[in-house]
C-alpha cells in the first residue's frame, strides 16, 4: 500500500488555480483565481456553457454491428439507463452529461458509480462530486481503484467506476484546462477588476488640481472635499475650476491604457484554451451567416469531438459486457451537422438520390410518418439512349414531317 499515490480531488473549494508544467512543476503568476470564481468571468462561462449544453443535447444510441451495417437497438436496457425516462436516476439524461462534461473542464477528472445486478447488467449510474472521490494509483504495479466515502464499498475497482478524463500527464489524474489556464485567468481577472473600478469611480481618472496662488492646508482639504462631492460617485457632474486651478490627469484613460481592447483580447486567448472559435463566444467580429455552417463543422471536429470521444470510449469499456462487443455507444452527431432548412434539404436530397437513405428513413428523422412503397432505396438515374442528339433531331424530323403531310 504503500506504492500507492493517493490523489483527492477538490477538497478545499477556494483552492487557487496554478499553472502546472509538464513535469509537474507548480507556477504562480500574480493574484490567482479559485476554479469557482473562474466561472464568474464570461468568456470561461460561455465556453463551458456552450460546450456542455450541445453536448448533453446529443441523442445517445446502442448500435449493433451486423452484415448489413449498424442498426441501432432499442430494446437494449442501456437504453433506459442512458434515456430520458430513467426514474431510479436523480439526474437526467441532460443533466448528467452536462455535469460531467463541466466536471471534466473545471476540475479535470468526472466519476459515475455503476450499479449492476448480480449477472453484471448496469441497473444505473450514480454521479459522483470529484471531491468526494480518492484516486488510488500504484504505478509502479499499474493497480488502481477508487474510495469514495458516499459509497458502500470500500475500495471500487475501475470496472465500476466511469471516469472521464480528457488532458493528464499520466492518463490516471485528470487536469482541468483551467488550471492550464491560470495566469490568462488571472490577467484576464485582473483586467476585469480594472473595469470594475473604473466604472464604480463614476468613470473618473486621478489627477491633482494646481492652484497659482499660495493656500493653506485647511484650503486644500475644502477644495478636495467640494471636489469629490461634486465630480466622483456616478461621474454625472460638470467640472468648473476657478481662474486661478488648472486640473492635470496622473492616470491612463481607459483608451490610453487599451481597457477595451485587452478585454476583448482575454477573451480570444481564453478561446484558445477550450479550442473554440472566439466568435461562438460573442467576440466582435465582421463574420457572416454564410459561414455559419464551416464554423459549426470546426466546432464539431475540433471542440466537441474530443469531450464526445471521451464519453463514448469509457461507455463502451465499461458499460457493455464482454459478451457484447457487437455492440457499440454512440452520441449522435447528424443534428449538429444541418444547420438551416435548405442544407438539410439539400443533404437529405444527396441521401436519397445516391441509394443511401429511403425516403421513409428521411421521413422518420425530419418527424413524418412514413408512406407505402417509401422504404425502397432507389437510385436517380437518366436513360442516356433517350436524349441524344441524334435521336432529337429523328424526332423534329419526324414532327415536320407530319406537318407537312396536314
Amino acid at each position: 500500500m504503500g506504492f500507492f499515490r493517493k490523489k483527492t480531488q477538490e477538497k478545499r473549494e477556494n483552492e487557487p488555480l496554478q499553472y502546472v508544467t509538464p513535469w509537474g512543476e507548480a507556477l504562480t503568476f500574480g493574484t490567482l483565481i479559485n476554479r469557482y470564481s473562474s466561472m464568474n468571468i464570461s468568456a470561461v462561462f460561455a465556453a463551458t456553457n456552450l460546450i456542455s449544453n450541445t453536448i448533453a443535447m446529443l441523442p445517445i444510441k446502442v448500435l449493433i454491428n451486423g452484415d448489413e451495417g449498424k442498426n441501432e437497438m432499442n430494446n437494449h436496457p442501456l437504453n433506459l439507463v442512458l434515456g430520458e425516462r430513467d426514474n431510479d436516476n436523480l439526474l437526467s439524461r441532460f443533466n448528467l452529461i452536462k455535469m460531467i462534461v463541466q466536471s471534466v473542464i473545471i476540475k479535470g477528472n468526472a466519476f459515475c458509480y455503476i450499479q449492476r445486478a448480480q449477472d453484471g447488467s448496469v441497473l444505473g449510474l450514480r454521479y459522483l462530486e470529484a471531491g468526494d472521490v480518492t484516486i488510488n494509483y500504484n504505478k509502479q504495479k499499474d493497480m488502481l481503484y477508487y474510495d469514495c466515502p458516499i459509497i458502500s464499498k470500500k475500495h471500487i475497482e475501475p470496472i465500476d467506476m466511469l471516469h472521464f478524463v480528457l488532458h493528464s500527464y499520466d492518463g490516471i489524474t485528470g487536469i482541468s484546462i483551467l488550471s492550464y489556464a491560470a495566469r490568462t485567468l488571472g490577467i484576464t481577472n485582473a483586467s476585469e477588476n480594472a473595469a470594475k473600478s473604473f466604472f464604480e469611480n463614476g468613470m473618473n481618472v486621478n489627477g491633482l488640481l494646481k492652484v497659482n496662488t499660495p493656500i493653506n492646508q485647511k484650503q486644500k482639504d475644502e477644495i478636495r472635499q467640494s471636489w469629490q462631492q461634486a465630480y466622483s460617485g456616478n461621474g454625472g457632474g460638470l467640472a468648473i475650476i476657478n481662474g486661478n486651478m488648472e486640473y492635470q490627469q496622473l492616470t491612463l484613460s481607459p483608451e490610453d491604457s487599451q481597457l477595451l481592447s485587452s478585454r476583448q483580447f482575454n477573451v480570444a486567448d481564453i478561446a484558445r484554451f477550450f479550442n473554440i472559435n472566439p466568435l461562438l463566444l460573442g467576440a466582435e467580429s465582421g463574420a457572416t451567416y454564410s459561414s455559419l455552417e464551416m464554423l459549426q463543422n470546426a466546432f464539431l471536429v475540433h471542440t466537441l469531438q474530443p469531450y464526445i470521444a471521451m464519453i463514448e470510449s469509457e461507455f463502451n469499456r465499461k458499460l457493455l459486457k464482454p459478451s457484447e462487443s457487437n455492440l457499440q455507444v454512440i452520441l449522435e452527431t447528424n443534428d449538429l451537422m444541418r444547420i438551416d432548412k435548405q442544407s438539410q434539404a439539400n443533404y437529405y436530397k444527396t441521401m436519397v438520390d445516391a441509394g443511401i437513405l429511403s425516403r421513409n428513413e428521411v421521413r422518420k428523422e425530419i418527424g413524418y410518418n412514413g408512406f407505402e412503397g417509401g422504404d425502397e432505396h432507389t437510385i436517380a438515374y437518366s436513360d442516356t439512349a433517350q436524349n441524344t442528339l441524334e435521336n432529337n433531331e429523328e424526332n423534329t424530323t419526324d414532327t415536320d414531317d407530319t406537318d407537312n403531310e396536314e
